[in-house]
């Protein structure tokens, strides 16, 4: 079969977890640290007349592009920059190495989990809003600007707390740090003006019973209960304490299963983690799907073989033969 690639940043134990079981199934693979890039690995194509190739070379280990069978993409920012550019050399630096990167979408027949352009869809999290309202999902009442007097309008018609989330996750932040959820307290709103510059999310703050954490594997669902209102440091965001909850996995009702199929599908996604809310009275509300989301700890924590399933799903995509970009023919 063909070769495996796995796209990464310098920091991922999932990734981890992922190579050593591809390894115990003496499946080849091959993992780029493309945060490294371009300064500690190197990407080169060849065209010609007479045809294309490219290879990647990183931690002494060389692999031809038309090797590679299917990809776990979960890093493509390049990183890997000497100290001591100027901000204009670096920005130039910098651009020249993604052009050089995200060829590779487009130079290669290997199967994407996930495909980039269908992620950077789905990582907006205005259309992930519109598109779980349009399949019927209840969301929170939200407001997406950077106009503090609209912020402040929203929060004098709110019967209920409004928090703040940021529209992304900076990939660049030290290992174990994050933008948690918060509230918009008096104090915060008082400062409201400096989203000019940062746009952001409000939203009306949802009663809960229970929250849902559901990675979706290709075909398959792993939804676990978080339960996240026994302790009052993660009754607002349970990552403030993750390994301090307790995790149960759960079946979903078969019309959210439903909607979640169809809101990857609609999206291209074949891999996804995504949020719900669980309220008092039984209701499911959408929050986010993160396309790249973390597994890891649910793994520890619940049993559930994630990492196997996302084997199977890389192996089995492998092994299909390749549809011809030009005719959609295999």
């Amino acid at each position: 079969m063909k070769t495996i690639l796995l796209i990464t940043a310098r920091f991922d134990p999932a990734a981890d977890l992922l190579m050593n079981e591809l390894h115990r199934r003496s499946v080849p693979c091959f993992r780029w640290n493309t945060y490294e890039y371009p300064l500690e690995s190197v990407l080169t194509y060849r065209a010609s007349g007479d045809g294309f190739a490219g290879q990647i070379h990183s931690d002494d280990r060389s692999l031809d592009i038309n090797d590679i069978g299917s990809i776990w993409w979960q890093w493509d920012q390049p990183a890997g920059f000497p100290d001591g550019l100027a901000p204009g050399e670096r920005r130039f630096a910098e651009t020249e190495a993604q052009q050089a990167l995200s060829a590779l979408t487009t130079v290669t027949d290997a199967v994407w989990i996930n495909h980039p352009i269908n992620e950077r869809r789905a990582k907006s999290k205005p259309a992930q809003l519109f598109t779980a309202r349009e399949l019927g999902f209840d969301i929170p009442r939200t407001v997406v600007t950077n106009d503090p007097n609209e912020v402040r309008r929203f929060v004098e018609s709110s019967p209920r707390q409004v928090i703040y989330k940021g529209l992304s996750q900076p990939r660049d932040m030290e290992a174990g740090k994050v933008f948690f959820t918060g509230v918009l307290t008096p104090e915060r709103l008082a400062k409201i003006d400096s989203i000019r510059i940062t746009p952001g999310i409000f939203q009306e703050r949802v009663d809960k019973a229970y929250e849902l954490r559901v990675t979706v594997v290709g075909s398959r669902m792993f939804s676990v209960k978080i339960d996240s209102q026994a302790h009052s440091e993660t009754t607002l965001d349970w990552r403030r304490s993750l390994h301090d909850v307790a995790y149960e996995p759960v079946e979903l009702p078969r019309n959210i299963e439903d909607r979640l199929t169809r809101f990857m599908e609609d999206f291209g996604l074949i891999y996804g983690a995504f949020d719900l809310i669980v309220t008092p009275e039984g209701e499911y509300v959408f929050l986010e799907i993160n396309p790249s989301g973390q597994f890891m700890w649910l793994e520890y924590a619940t049993g559930l073989e994630i990492t196997a399933e996302l084997a199977d799903l890389l192996i089995k995509s492998a092994s299909v033969k390749p549809v011809s970009r030009r005719t959609g023919i295999g």
